[in-house]
């Protein structure tokens, strides 16, 4: 496959990528990834309301496997006996990963509070992608941004309501969208 962009080129060679993962990241771009005081960032930071969603960028997935697929203090590394050796951290959200499933079809979409039991939140990369857009939509565009109860300061139930009905044209999987809704708003 011809890449658009050199970031694929730029993914350790020990990461296994599934065709959906060489799409998304040889077509991924980073814009102003230095911030203003010249740091150089290494994922982007999505505002989901209830803290930030991070996706790493390609030349970082080798280090974000690492507690996870990776164990040791230093290099070299030792290969995790508990961790699926098909699985790619792409993102997390306070430090718990969301996992990729590289030997599956459609490279389905997993997470995981820190290390514990993954579980699953998307048949697909793609459908993964289009749920976070719903995510984004209803927080910003139907709720502006405002989902916290001021009185409470927990998320407001209208939104989660919203939300997983939304979620549900597109995961079409109830469990699925528990899940995802629990981990992100959980």
């Amino acid at each position: 496959m011809e890449c658009p962009n050199k970031s694929v080129e730029d993914i350790n060679a020990q990461i296994p990528l599934s065709p959906e993962l060489i799409y998304f990241y040889s077509h991924f771009k980073m814009n102003g990834p230095i911030r203003q005081d010249g740091h150089q960032l290494h994922r982007i930071s999505i505002d989901i309301g209830s803290g930030n969603l991070y996706l790493s960028e390609p030349a970082n997935l080798y280090r974000r496997q690492l507690g996870f697929r990776w164990v040791g203090s230093s290099a070299p590394y030792e290969e995790n006996p508990m961790w699926n050796a098909s699985w790619v951290v792409i993102a997390d959200k306070d430090d718990d990963p969301i996992i990729v499933d590289t030997s599956q079809r459609n490279s389905p979409v997993l997470a995981s509070y820190d290390a514990s039991e993954v579980f699953s939140i998307a048949d697909s990369l793609a459908q993964f992608f289009a749920a976070i857009t719903v995510v984004l939509k209803v927080f910003h565009e139907r709720f502006a941004g405002e989902i916290m109860d001021e009185e409470t300061c927990e998320i407001e139930g209208e939104f989660l309501s919203v939300l997983t009905e939304e979620l549900m044209n597109v995961l079409n999987n109830k469990e699925h969208v528990q899940h995802l809704v629990d981990y992100l708003y959980g």
